[in-house]
């Protein structure tokens, strides 16, 4: 096999790296440098970065388009290998790889198909995830399994750190896939099931409305962690909650006074945080960021904001 590795994203990183020690890297394929936060220098995508230090050759195209595939042909790869690249593939690129063409995905396909699978396991409540080796397929994420590794969810996990988790479990996975290629002992099996689809995440889906049950606000700050971070108003400042407490299982334990509205800070506690009422059930916060200004914990935010405990958010 020689194979092309697309990528773009930290948590396709621990994949690459992976391969490059057990088989043929002919070339790499991430998305082009992007601006910066602020705007001026250009960030190479985390993939190129580790490629790069690998002594990998690195492509970078805006689009797929004739000059992409031109480019690609020159390595003479017969296997593709992609993990959140960022791109669709069409079937002329996809036709310069005649041995085999493999997709990483996190999730248990055909569940949470599209572009924020780890997003869409935590904003779910799902009690397990999984990684799924697949055939790339003309319909997004539809293809053929070869390889699918389950992991049960605590109900704590946030985008970063679920990702870096996955990431390791899935650098181990695809050697596994891509020796039971070269051995010729490789099965494909279809995806059975209701498929289940995601969005792609914006800074919209971070907005917390606090008339939704507590379980609901937990999963979502957990999910928008730590971009682009959960967010509400006080005293007419956007608030991000960065950081709340347990697990999502134990939030039952602390019923809400139907009375009090939702929104309303109400108490703090130590080893628990600030409690907000929500329509069912009590959300407690360990973090928060007021914009323009540093996150903390919620000790230090409420030193410098001694009248947040009574107020209400949003």
């Amino acid at each position: 096999m020689r194979i092309l590795f697309a990528g773009t994203a930290e948590i396709a990183v621990p994949s690459l790296r992976a391969l490059s020690q057990h088989y043929d890297i002919a070339a790499v394929l991430t998305n082009t440098d992007k601006r910066g936060a602020r705007g001026k220098a250009l960030v190479a995508p985390p993939v190129k970065v580790a490629a790069e230090a690998l002594g990998l050759p690195v492509l970078q195209f805006d689009h797929l388009g004739r000059e992409a595939r031109e480019a690609v042909s020159i390595y003479g790869c017969d296997t593709l290998v992609c993990f959140a690249y960022g791109k669709l593939f069409g079937p002329k690129f996809l036709g310069l790889f005649p041995f085999e063409q493999l997709n990483i995905h996190p999730s248990l396909l055909p569940l949470l198909r599209g572009p924020s699978p780890i997003q869409g396991a935590i904003l779910s409540q799902a009690s397990e995830s999984g990684i799924s080796i697949q055939r790339i397929a003309s319909e997004m994420d539809s293809g053929d399994l070869l390889l699918v590794e389950q992991f049960p969810l605590n109900g704590d996990e946030t985008t970063e750190s679920l990702s870096a988790f996955v990431a390791e479990k899935a650098a181990d996975l695809v050697v596994r896939a891509l020796s039971r290629l070269q051995r010729g002992t490789a099965v494909f099996s279809r995806q059975s099931g209701e498929a289940t689809y995601t969005k792609l995440i914006t800074p919209e889906m971070a907005v917390l409305d606090f008339s939704n049950p507590a379980k609901a606000l937990h999963a979502q700050v957990r999910a928008m962690t730590p971009w682009p971070k959960a967010r509400t108003t006080y005293q007419g400042q956007t608030l991000f909650i960065t950081g709340v407490h347990g697990t999502i299982d134990e939030i039952d334990e602390d019923p809400c006074d139907a009375e009090v509205p939702a929104g309303t800070v109400i108490a703090k506690q130590k080893g628990k945080g600030i409690a907000v009422a929500t329509s069912e059930g009590l959300l407690w916060v360990t973090r928060l960021q007021l914009e323009k200004r540093k996150e903390m914990d919620w000790q230090s935010f409420l030193n410098g904001n001694q009248d947040f405990l009574g107020s209400r958010l949003g």
